[in-house]
């Protein structure tokens, strides 16, 4: 004799959203996909990211600000009351941090300009 208590399966009828088949499902295709793109990004990554770099700039700089925190706040004030000194080790220091990533041709000089110290000359 069947068991009467038991839900019946019919035929071409879903089983309700949120089970644990559903969401074990869910789970397994994340995971796979994260998994595949672990491996593709490790295989192909970098070198997909400077291409995109020198192709498409602006594409490159939205994936720079979508890994930047969302709460990240600068604050501009400070920098008035730094010396002219003390702002070119900051840019020095930005530099040698971003160095990597920026396209020097050789021999160029690691600075220009005003954060190399040729800014406009005052008279003292």
């Amino acid at each position: 004799m069947a068991d009467r208590t038991a839900p019946r399966a019919r035929p071409g009828r879903k089983a309700p959203a949120g089970t644990a088949t559903t969401k074990r499902t869910k789970k397994t295709l994340g995971d796979d996909f994260l998994n595949a793109m672990r491996a593709d990004f490790r295989a192909h990554g970098a070198g997909v990211i400077a291409a995109v770099r020198a192709d498409k700039p602006d594409q490159y700089l939205k994936i720079v600000q979508s890994v930047l925190p969302k709460d990240l706040h600068v604050s501009l004030d400070h920098l008035e009351t730094l010396s002219d000194d003390e702002i070119r080790r900051r840019i020095r220091g930005l530099e040698a941090v971003l160095g990597p990533f920026g396209d020097q041709p050789d021999g160029a000089p690691p600075l220009s300009g005003a954060a190399a110290g040729a800014g406009p000359k005052t008279q003292d």
